[in-house]
């Protein structure tokens, strides 16, 4: 109350307890946010000790499930690729085998050797069917050459292309996707130019070699040896030229998959600035706010004492 004749202002003993309860109460809640942020290592644990940091700690962890994702992204697509780029290499192999079978063409069928020309027809429809099913290669349950359309199949037993749409992507950055595939026509090719049909009238390149070489006359094997062979080259390129987009897209993929990595790392770094506790300022604190709170308690106690002489008194 106030004394009106000094000015003065004087504190009940009821007043006073009641700061010093305050100031308990304060004490108590200070201690158990900084025992909280020794024991989780966090110096942020829920959004009142710091609502700024809080703010800040929303927005870093976006960032990194966004990174997260991207990386994840980046290491599937690197899967699709490094499978892409193996069944392009076991491609080119076998169609070498084929080009080698034509070229051999021309010392068998001097010597008169139809054994040895039919052996080389059967060599070609090996290759094919090879070839067929590489074009089936699947990752994960997806043909890797059938698009985005019938994604289990990209060629039937015909060798007619099943599957649809474009090639698959992965968004690994901010408008950034890469393909991880390439589709059968753009590595196959399509209809009597293409590798792999067999429908009649519409023979591809393999299926057109093998049929001049069982006929075995004269103008089937000249046929063979310089419109096959010339076709089946032109196939070989286009297959290379399919290789080097898969090789370059897993260029790529790499890049930006380390670069989501990086940024993880920074991520995690600046969160730790934040949401680490600086544990030797904390105890240094926790020590503080207990000898204070121990401080409170003894004047506490000493307006209980004092109230209760005067209420005896």
């Amino acid at each position: 109350m106030t004394d009106l004749m000094s000015g003065a202002i004087s504190y009940t003993p009821s007043i006073i307890a009641n700061s010093l309860m305050a100031d308990l109460q304060a004490n108590q809640s200070q201690q158990a946010t900084l025992e909280q942020q020794i024991s989780t290592g966090n110096a942020v644990n829920v959004p009142s000790d710091n609502p700024a940091a809080t703010a800040e700690i929303m927005q870093i962890n976006a960032g990194l499930n966004r990174s997260s994702q991207y990386a994840a992204n980046a290491t599937d697509g690197l899967a699709w690729l490094s499978l892409g780029n193996s069944t392009m290499n076991q491609i080119l192999s076998s169609l070498q085998s084929a080009q080698q079978a034509v070229l051999s063409v021309s010392s068998a069928s001097i010597s008169g050797n139809t054994a040895a020309i039919q052996s080389l027809a059967t060599q070609v429809d090996s290759v094919r069917q090879q070839l067929t099913q590489l074009a089936n290669t699947q990752y994960a349950g997806q043909a890797i050459f059938a698009g985005t359309g019938n994604v289990t199949t990209a060629y039937d037993s015909n060798g007619n292309y099943v599957g649809g749409g474009s090639a698959p992507t992965r968004t690994v950055a901010a408008g950034e996707q890469i393909p991880v595939a390439v589709t059968g026509p753009g590595v196959f090719g399509t209809g009597t130019t293409g590798l792999l049909s067999t429908t009649p009238g519409s023979l591809g390149v393999l299926a057109q070699i093998s049929a001049d070489l069982r006929a075995g006359t004269p103008a089937s094997l000249n046929q063979a040896m310089t419109t096959d062979l010339q076709n089946l080259q032109n196939a070989m390129s286009q297959v290379q030229s399919q290789a080097a987009v898969l090789g370059s897209s897993y260029q790529r993929m790499q890049t930006f998959q380390q670069q989501a990595t990086n940024a993880q790392q920074a991520l995690q770094s600046q969160l730790a600035g934040i949401q680490s506790t600086n544990l030797p300022q904390a105890v240094t604190d926790l020590g503080q706010v207990q000898n204070s709170y121990q401080a409170a308690l003894w004047a506490a106690s000493k307006v209980t004492q004092d109230s209760l002489v005067q209420f005896l008194g």
